[in-house]
């Protein structure tokens, strides 16, 4: 079972790494980009935009409410899209930590 309260942290900590990395927005995404059906939203957003915009505020809801938080299986998770979008950068160093440690957290 996931630590709600480490979940939490690294979902506060993500933003603010995002932020200081500039890959966070301050401006809304249209709201035509939220209705894609294609995984991570490759269709209309990037890998930064859908944590923003999508998983971010899913997975808050989630802990808001007290519901279920999703669970991966072994080798499944956000690290593998995530290191295939920040591809290893110095930018995306931080924040690939805090996605790793995400995935531990809601592993199987």
């Amino acid at each position: 079972m996931a630590n709600k309260e480490q979940v939490t942290a690294i979902l506060t900590a993500l933003p603010q790494v995002m932020h200081q990395a500039g890959e966070w927005s301050e401006v809304a995404i249209d709201p035509q980009a939220l209705k894609s059906r294609q995984p991570f939203c490759l269709d209309t957003m990037n890998f930064s935009q859908w944590l923003q915009f999508v998983f971010i505020p899913k997975m808050q809801v989630l802990l808001d409410t007290n519901q279920a938080l999703p669970r991966f299986a072994h080798g499944q998770g956000i690290e593998p899209m995530a290191s295939e979008f920040y591809n290893n950068t110095e930018v995306g160093k931080e924040i690939l930590t805090l996605i790793r440690q995400l995935d531990n957290e809601l592993h199987d």
